[in-house]
């Protein structure tokens, strides 16, 4: 029997996802390729690699298949054809910031974006991909953004929150966000779920089961670079920075929000650099994708988070291909309620206007 074709999930509007990885494809072998020496042999012997894992286990007793393998033909087959994803947003690795090294990250950070565009860019049209920086070196990365920020495809730059870094409100990445700016590309903060040991660092030690490293994580460094970008002022100082957020849902947003607006209506004095509310600079400069999707037990509720944040405010992303991806047909099951100008603001409209993509 011929095999049928996929089917699209989602058939009566674009799709943008924006946040795609594609670190599983991007084995040690071809990644040499991009790396000289000393560099080269710290991804050739995995045993002197320095990143040891945390000893979670994150696939459930084996119940989760690992890999996450995932090339080109993958994601133009198994996400674009058969999920329907109009333009897939690509990112390559999250636990840079976690290398004790900072000439092994710089050198690792140019041969992921090398290779993020000549396999996955170049040959792709409708592929968008965000260049990871190592901010162990400030100074470096801002090279970095401007040597490829300007190549096609590039739309973001994608930055690691957890890890043993300085929050990155501080103003020693200005010069990341400088460059960031003069490149019209958006800042992407993408969490982590423990996988390694730094993961977490500052609340991990205690805890005893990966079910409250996973809940707690990704909101967790989200707050904290959410926190640390208003209190140093970054989005007044550069007014035309977007910043989106990844992988850590809709809920905290609004509670950061107001928590934010009550610490400032009794501390300006220690901000000196605001001219307007935490909310305002929330509502008109940062973005928070769906993935992970919170589950209430009455679905309805989902609405009443979107009505909170705003759906100007929420982009849409899967986090494919990982075990707890959420499948555009599932998630759009949510937003049937919205009015449809609503729903493609969240489904591609706002990510459109943010990465400048034009459907």
């Amino acid at each position: 029997m011929a095999q049928q074709e996929p089917q699209r999930a989602i058939t009566d509007t674009t799709l943008i996802d924006t946040d795609i990885h594609v670190m599983g494809a991007m084995g040690f072998g071809e990644l040499t390729r991009y790396l000289e020496e000393p560099y080269r042999s710290h991804v050739e012997h995995p045993t002197i690699f320095p990143l040891p894992v945390s000893g979670w286990n994150r696939n459930i007793g084996d119940k989760i298949e690992g890999g996450n393998l995932t090339g080109p033909e993958d994601i133009q087959e198994t996400l674009c054809e058969g999920f329907g994803v109009d333009y897939p947003i690509l990112n390559t690795t999250s636990w840079l910031p976690r290398l004790p090294q900072t000439d092994l990250a710089i050198a690792l950070m140019r041969a992921y974006n090398d290779l993020l565009i000549d396999k996955f860019l170049d040959d792709y049209d409708d592929f968008r991909g965000l260049l990871t920086i190592a901010t162990q070196d400030p100074e470096a990365a801002a090279e970095e953004i401007d040597r490829l920020g300007d190549e096609r495809g590039i739309v973001g730059v994608y930055i690691a929150t957890t890890g043993p870094q300085t929050p990155l409100g501080d103003e020693r990445y200005d010069v990341v966000y400088d460059a960031a700016e003069d490149h019209d590309l958006a800042v992407v903060y993408h969490a982590s779920g423990g996988a390694f040991q730094f993961d977490f660092n500052r609340q991990n030690q205690a805890l005893e089961k990966f079910f409250s490293v996973h809940t707690l994580t990704h909101p967790w460094g989200q707050m904290l670079t959410l926190a640390s970008l208003i209190a140093n002022g970054t989005p007044e100082k550069f007014p035309d920075l977007e910043f989106v957020f990844l992988e850590a849902g809709l809920l905290w947003a609004p509670y950061m929000m107001y928590r934010m607006n009550r610490e400032y209506s009794m501390r300006r004095s220690e901000l000196p650099l605001l001219q307007k509310s935490p909310e305002e600079y929330v509502r008109e400069r940062m973005y928070f994708s769906t993935q992970p999707l919170g589950e209430p037990n009455d679905s309805a509720h989902v609405n009443h988070v979107i009505e909170l944040l705003g759906p100007e405010s929420i982009v849409f992303s899967t986090d494919y291909p990982h075990w707890d991806f959420d499948s555009p047909e599932a998630i759009d099951r949510f937003f049937a309620g919205l009015p449809q100008e609503d729903r493609e603001k969240i489904l591609y409209r706002n990510a459109a206007d943010v990465f400048g993509i034009d459907p």
